[in-house]
């Protein structure tokens, strides 16, 4: 037992005061302003809609969102169930492979009005 005060390495250092430290802010100025908008809560609330519909694929609930389109946006997600959102479930998931999925489904400008649809019949 070393009872010298000294380490493998040496004189042992005290460690640093983390609260001193400072870090990256958690969110950007931008990301903040958008979370605060209204455009956000629009989003939200149409993402709380359209997780209320079935799986557009098997009627399976309930769903995940996923965005879709170019830039993301909450008012572009389509429901689906995790068996077809998520890729390890296999070949007919969205995210094992987004080509296979379109072919077999439709491309997404269609799977979108689809949704459009079924929250208008609501």
């Amino acid at each position: 037992m070393n009872l010298t005060g000294r380490g493998p390495l040496g004189l042992k250092q005290p460690k640093p005061d983390r609260a001193k430290k400072k870090g990256l802010p958690r969110v950007s100025k931008k990301r903040a302003a958008y979370l605060a908008s209204p455009e956000r809560e629009a989003g939200k609330a149409h993402m709380g809609r359209v997780a209320q519909l079935r799986c557009l694929v098997c009627g399976a609930w309930p769903v995940e969102l996923h965005h879709e389109g170019k830039p993301r946006s909450d008012m572009n997600c389509l429901p689906l169930c995790p068996r077809h959102h998520r890729r390890e479930f296999g070949p007919g998931a969205y995210h094992y492979s987004p080509k296979a999925f379109y072919a077999a489904h439709g491309p997404s400008k269609e799977l979108l009005e689809t949704v459009r649809r079924l929250l208008d019949a609501l």
